[in-house]
Parts: structure tokens; sequence; C-alpha cells
């Protein structure tokens, strides 16, 4: 009895443990089964002209002769046409292969803009082999994305868009693609990191994986075991030239809108909301009694744009159509992942209390060419030696002006330079020297040892433009 116990006991831990033991991976066979039908192989062809073709890479076609290393885009292809005799030969042609998926069954295709950018004839290849001709509706250069029609004489599968804000780390994906040629190739990984930036564009916000992606997977699918889109593969990390395991896709966040819109009127329009935005440093955050630095202090509103009379400087975004806001780069690539003329629910904090509004997407303005800006008036300066710098007591359409700096003062450290302009103490909109003033000495009297000063024009706002919150220390 005591040795069956034993036994019993022994077999009862074992069942423990494989009830604790991590899940397995899933199994894909049925899966990719399902999704192969609506994924294809896309080959553009781009004549180029032969002078400039010798020795080179041929854009993002694949080359021997290149040193691998460093991201690439995942296209593949070839260089055709050269030859060595004395007869003038044909121009040169570079043939690149990709994917694409179908997400709409009258025959359009999403896939990344790299693959036929350029190009002058574009064919698909179907699952079942069909080779038909395509017409490129519509491409976005800026977010590496493109979208294709072709006429099969009836409808294909389509696949359908998930919600990448939804994706963890560890997530299990599937990758189909067009690998070096080898068509209709499936690979399994998981989610390696979200809000990848690897230098491609502002926009970057890539998904990484770990899902075999080589050379020839541009544009193909990255799905979640559900079979819904989550991405598009676009690019790989490489020092061998192969596959490495450090892949990254486009989110289906941004896709979706970017190849609807493409689809609908063969351009793109993306969200602007007029607003200028910062980091939430801690300093901040104690200052305006923030429960965190997570979110994007506002600074300025622009003119004549969507959030005027809905914000306002000093609130601190945390939230746009319930996506966490974290910081200003995810203020301006979420806004750029809705488009113009749609509605967005924006939450923020203002006076210590979560507000919310709903803000209409617009169009951005065109760029102004940079004017020359007036040498400042020569006029009496009122000193203000608690922040160590000068001002015009006469107040511009923005706000104070500043004259001059302390070398090695509080305003000197926090990086003011003569010609930013002072709009707000806190909170408190300035509209005078003399109340520019009053509120430092309030502050001073009242052992505050920062004033947070809303500040515009050089340096203050690095590479935006708008205004910018400054935490300045005062001294007696």
């Amino acid at each position: 009895m005591r040795i069956l116990s034993l036994i019993l006991a022994t077999s009862l831990l074992a069942a423990g443990a494989a009830q604790a033991a991590p899940p397995m991976p899933p199994d894909m066979a049925d899966l990719a089964a399902r999704l192969l039908p609506s994924v294809v192989s896309v080959a553009s062809t781009d004549p180029m002209d032969s002078s400039s073709m010798d020795g080179q890479d041929g854009g993002a076609a694949v080359n021997p002769n290149q040193p691998p290393g460093g991201i690439r885009p995942t296209q593949a292809g070839n260089v055709a046409g050269a030859s060595t005799s004395s007869v003038i030969p044909p121009p040169k042609a570079e043939e690149a292969l990709g994917a694409g998926f179908i997400f709409d069954s009258a025959g359009y295709i999403a896939t990344n803009n790299h693959v036929i950018d350029g190009a002058t004839t574009v064919t698909v290849t179907l699952n079942d082999g069909t080779i038909l001709p395509a017409t490129i509706v519509g491409q976005d250069k800026r977010g590496d994305l493109a979208v294709l029609k072709v006429d099969a004489g009836h409808k294909l599968p389509a696949v359908q868009f998930g919600d990448s804000s939804k994706l963890r780390v560890g997530d299990w994906v599937l990758a189909i693609g067009n690998p070096y040629g080898l068509d209709q190739s499936s690979s399994a990984g998981i989610v390696s990191a979200l809000h990848r930036d690897i230098g491609e564009d502002k926009y970057d916000d890539f998904i990484q994986t770990d899902a075999t992606i080589n050379r020839g997977n541009s544009g193909g699918p990255l799905f979640d075991i559900n079979g819904h889109v989550i991405g598009i593969d676009s690019a790989i990390y490489s020092p061998s030239g192969g596959s490495v395991g450090i892949g990254f896709a486009i989110p289906s966040a941004m896709v979706q809108p970017v190849v609807e819109s493409l689809k609908a009127t063969g351009a793109i329009k993306r969200g602007w909301l007029g607003v200028s935005s910062q980091d939430v440093t801690p300093e901040i955050q104690k200052l305006l009694k923030l429960p965190t630095t997570s979110g994007a202090l506002i600074g300025g509103i622009m003119e004549g744009g969507p959030s005027v009379d809905k914000l306002q400087p000093g609130d601190v975004l945390v939230s746009l159509n319930g996506v966490p806001i974290t910081n200003p780069r995810s203020l301006m690539i979420r806004t750029a992942q809705i488009l113009s003329g749609q509605t967005a629910e924006a939450s923020f904090w203002r006076d210590g209390t979560l507000h919310q509004a709903d803000i209409t997407i617009a169009v951005p303005p065109p760029d102004k060419p940079p004017g020359v800006a007036p040498p400042p008036a020569v006029q009496p300066n009122i000193d203000l030696a608690s922040i160590g710098l000068a001002i015009s007591p006469a107040p511009s359409a923005n706000g104070l002006t500043v004259i001059a700096v302390t070398a090695g003062g509080p305003a000197a450290k926090a990086g003011l330079v003569a010609d930013n302009t002072i709009s707000a103490v806190g909170a408190e909109p300035i509209s005078s020297a003399g109340a520019l003033r009053d509120q430092l000495n309030d502050l001073a009297n009242s052992h505050q040892k920062v004033a947070v000063l809303l500040v515009s024009g050089d340096d203050a706002g690095g590479d935006d433009p708008g205004p910018r919150w400054v935490p300045v220390g005062i001294t007696k």
C-alpha cells in the first residue's frame, strides 16, 4: 500500500505539472489551408537604363555581389538582359517579386509600395496558378503601401483585417509570402516586440516578429491565430542577407484605413489634429498633479485647426479613439491612422480631471514657405532676475518676446534663447510683462522652485515648431 501510495502521489504530481505546462504552438495546418487562397504573388517590371544598371544593385532587387547587412526591404528580384556581344542589347529591366493579399473579393489586393513602385507592368499570380495583369489603384509612398486591382471574372477569396492594437508580445502569428520567388511559403512565430521604429519613416510603428521572413515576403500578410490580417511584412534585419528571426510588419491599424482610402479614391489623406505636443517629464507630472508621465502634453493649438475649442495648452492627451497615447510620437502615429473627416474621441487630463471631447480629424494645411523674421525692436528691456532673462515690455501677437538670456542662469539651463516667446505660466496666460513678473513673484513667495513656461520659437520646439512647456528654476 505504501508503494502504491508513492506511485499514486507521483502520478498526481505529474498530472499537475502537465496542467501547469505552457501551451504548445497552435496547429497552423488548417489555418494555412484556409488562408493560402487569399495570398498572391506579385511581379513587377521596371525598364532601366543600360548604363545606369551596370555594376549596380538594381534597387531592392537581389544582387549576389552585394555585401549583406542592415535593415532591408523584403522584396526579391533579378536583373535580366545583360549581353557581352557587340550587338546593342535591348533595355535592361528589373523584375521585382513580392506578395500581396486579397482584401476585397472584387479583386482588390494590398501590398507594399516598394514592390511595385516605378513599375510599368504588374502581374499577380493567384493560389491556383492563374496569372492576371494588375492595375495600380493607388500608392502611399510614405506608408509603403499600395493597392492593386485584378479582374478574374469572378469573386476572389478575401481575408479580413484584425485589430493590431490588441496584439501582445508572445502572440502567435503566421506569415505567408513569396520569399525568393518560392510562392505560397508559410512560416510561424510570435510577436517579438511592438511599436518598433527602424528609421524608415516618421510613421514607423512596426510589429517585430521571429516568423521567418525573407526577401520576397514584402507585401505578404501577417495573420493572427484567428486568420485575421494584423500586419504586412515589409522589412527584415539581416546581417547575413537572409532571415535571422528579426522581421518587421506594418500594423493593420495603419494598413486598413490606408488601403480602404486608396481603394475608394486612389489617394490617402492622413489625419491632422492641429496641436503641438511634448513628453510629460516627472517634474511636469508633479506640477500638473498627474497620475503618471504617460501621455502627450499639449503645447499649442493651431489657429483654424480641428482642436480649437476642444483642447487647450496644458491638457495631457492620454487616448484617441480608445487607443492609449503614451507620448508625442504615439499621438502622431495614432492621428495618422485616422482618415481626415472622421471623428475621434480624445481623452485628456485638465485641472486634475479626466475629460473627453469629440474632434473631427482634418487634412493638414499646406506647408508655408519659411519667412524672414524681422529684427526685434530696440526698446528698454524688463529684467526677470529670478529666472535669468530679459523680455520686451511690449507683448507680441503670441506673447512676450525674450530679448536676452543670462548665461548660466535658470532660463539658459532650461534651453531658452533670445527671440523665444513666453505665452503662459502654468495654466495662466500672460497678457503683459508686469503680469509675468507678478506670477513669478507669487510662485517664489509660495516657495515654488520651478515655473512651467509655455515657450515657442527658435530652439524651444526642436523638431516641433509649436509651443512647448519648459520647466525653469526660480531663484530668489
